[in-house]
């Protein structure tokens, strides 16, 4: 078996596929690149990178005696983000501004993945506790945004980043924001701050995971599917009436959050949240 693994850094050699693809000889790229031969992306932060070696462990897997007549290996690594059930058990309101195109989206993904997040897409952030800041191509294109960024930072609201990596969503290269963003920002330390890549595909979940963690969220004991609905029970309950004191706000809430996940084991050491804590919390 062939297993296709892209270095992505043009700093060291990398490229986007089609572009390797026009390195390789041309006898050569049918048998590489049209035989649906797993493909992953190579990453060196180590959340991501472990995406990266679970994809090639599971092709190699695939392909010995154990395994032929199965199709795909849920592998798993004990600790890694992605397979944490987490939630926010304090009120966490996060901001996405109009301003800031595709900000919404994601917001409302991670509130949709990880329960007790509240999304507000009002014009100023009113009784929110962080902004998201998307990063990608366009940002800044609007006006508003720098403005709004500028007072965030002057209030000590906090700021979350999120940058795109994926073309398809106007990804691009970090240093390119240098280029974009108003030098005042720059100067004024903005980027000193640790954004979060936003990978597609299987990294994707990981990204997910990093925001929330970003935002507050923490793990939450698993021992039962009943356990993890009890548990977002009271964090919706919390945030109804979180969103009933703060009309002038548009917001979406999470679901129960449990995503499929809610049978996953996490270490006995990490920390728990109860609907004890939850309730001593809101």
């Amino acid at each position: 078996p062939i297993v296709l693994v892209q270095e992505a850094d043009p700093d060291k050699g990398g490229g986007t596929l089609q572009a390797l693809r026009g390195e390789c000889p041309d006898d050569l790229q049918q048998d590489i690149f049209e035989q649906g031969w797993t493909h992953t992306v190579w990453m060196r932060i180590e959340e991501y990178q472990r995406v990266s070696l679970k994809t090639i462990a599971e092709a190699v897997l695939l392909c010995s005696p154990n395994y032929l007549s199965q199709t795909s290996l849920p592998l798993c690594v004990p600790g890694e983000p992605e397979s944490q059930p987490l939630a926010f058990a304090k009120d966490t309101m996060l901001w996405a501004s109009p301003a800031n195109a595709g900000a919404q989206v994601l917001a409302e993904e991670i509130a949709t993945t990880f329960a007790g997040l509240i999304v507000s897409t009002a014009e100023a952030p009113g009784p929110a506790t962080h902004m998201l800041l998307y990063l990608n191509e366009d940002s800044f294109s609007d006006e508003r945004l720098a403005e709004q960024v500028k007072q965030a930072r002057k209030d000590k609201l906090k700021i979350v980043m999120a940058h795109e990596n994926d073309p398809d969503l106007g990804g691009c290269l970090f240093s390119k924001f240098f280029e974009t963003t108003p030098q005042e920002l720059i100067a004024d330390g903005l980027y000193k701050s640790l954004a979060r890549s936003c990978f597609p595909g299987r990294h994707h979940p990981v990204s997910l995971a990093l925001l929330a963690k970003d935002l507050g969220a923490t793990p939450a004991r698993s021992g039962s599917v009943a356990s993890m609905r009890r548990l977002s029970a009271s964090i919706a309950e919390a945030s109804s009436r979180l969103v009933r004191s703060r009309s002038s706000a548009t917001i979406t809430t999470a679901g129960d959050g449990s995503g499929g996940e809610a049978t996953v084991s996490v270490d006995s050491e990490e920390s728990a949240v109860s609907v004890e804590a939850v309730q001593e919390h809101v």
